[in-house]
Order: structure tokens, then sequence, then C-alpha cells
């Protein structure tokens, strides 16, 4: 395991506190869509809930992937031209792969 950087520290952790934060939402969703005994008429329906999941999960596997990204090095490197990223917009897109011209 290499050594974070101040700024790769923060980013993973942001990410990680994300992450759980998304994984919770998902858990909730998945009970809500399962248990129809409390239904109540403004619930989400079965196709809004996997809708919502599947937007949840893409979060959760862009999270992952920066993540990987931070422990080989390469976070906050464009994957389209190789520059770096911006500090402005890794803090606003952490999960993000290209800088802002490639985007």
């Amino acid at each position: 395991m290499r050594v974070l950087s101040t700024p790769e520290w923060r980013q993973q952790s942001q990410l990680l506190d994300e992450r759980n934060r998304l994984q919770g939402l998902l858990g909730e969703l998945r009970a809500a869509a399962t248990s129809r005994g409390d239904y109540e008429p403004h619930d989400v329906t079965d196709d809004e809930a996997a809708m919502q999941a599947d937007v949840i999960e893409a979060r959760i596997a862009g999270i992952d992937g920066a993540l990987e990204r931070i422990e080989s090095g390469v976070y906050g490197l464009c994957r389209a031209c190789g520059t770096a990223i911006t500090e402005a917009r890794l803090e606003a897109l952490p999960a993000t792969t290209t800088c802002r011209e490639c985007a």
C-alpha cells in the first residue's frame, strides 16, 4: 500500500464517506421497494425505485473507480489527454476521469 499525499487522503476520505452514504440510500431504497405492507400511494413505484437504484449504483461504481485510481497513483490525471485535472474540478466531481477540456 502506498503512502497518500494530503490531497489524495482528503479525496479518499470524502469518496469513502459518499460511498457509505450512497450504500445507505441504496439499502433504504431496496427495503422500501420490497416492503409493500405499509405501501402508501405517494411511495415510489418499482420502476422508479429500479431507476433510482441504477443511478446510485452507477455513482458507487464511479467512486470505486476513483478509489482504485488513488491507490494506483493515477487519480487526478485525465484519462483522455493525461494532463492533471484541476483541484477545483476534483473537489466538485471527485470521481471524474477527465479534465474540463476533455469532458
